[in-house]
């Protein structure tokens, strides 16, 4: 039984310290995907260790005690990773917003005449033109 519970904790431990090995340098510009990666791995390892614990506790190799303070560590795990999963993709979201916003301001920067940029209210630097 206890050798049952250290395996499980092994598996999903190896996982952890595995996923940054196997992954090699990343860019910077990658961290978005990293993050959606490693919170979708973690999701996923969550979500099988309660498939083998719920297989270990049908063959009778875990008891109904042991199973219920593992299934709520790894539900609580797994929740874990689905609110960061949401997080990120909510960050990602309000990105686009901001992005779109700064797009808004230098445009409204930018010289009709030249393209160049300029203080609002202004003449252009670059062509003199005046708004």
């Amino acid at each position: 039984m206890d050798v049952v519970l250290i395996l499980l904790f092994v598996a999903v431990a190896g996982t952890y310290i595995w996923m940054p090995l196997a992954r090699g340098v990343r860019k910077e510009s990658d961290s978005l995907s990293l993050r959606l990666e490693e919170a979708g791995a973690r999701k996923a390892a969550a979500l099988g260790a309660l498939v083998d614990i719920e297989n270990e506790r049908l063959i009778g190799k875990l008891s109904t005690r042991d199973f219920e303070l593992l299934r709520d560590e790894y539900e609580a795990d797994a929740l874990a990773a689905l609110r960061e999963l949401d997080a990120i993709e909510q960050g990602a979201a309000d990105d686009d917003e901001l992005e779109a916003e700064i797009a808004a301001i230098r445009a409204r920067m930018e010289c009709p005449e030249c393209g160049g940029l300029r203080v609002p209210g202004e003449a252009c630097s670059k062509c003199g033109h005046e708004s």
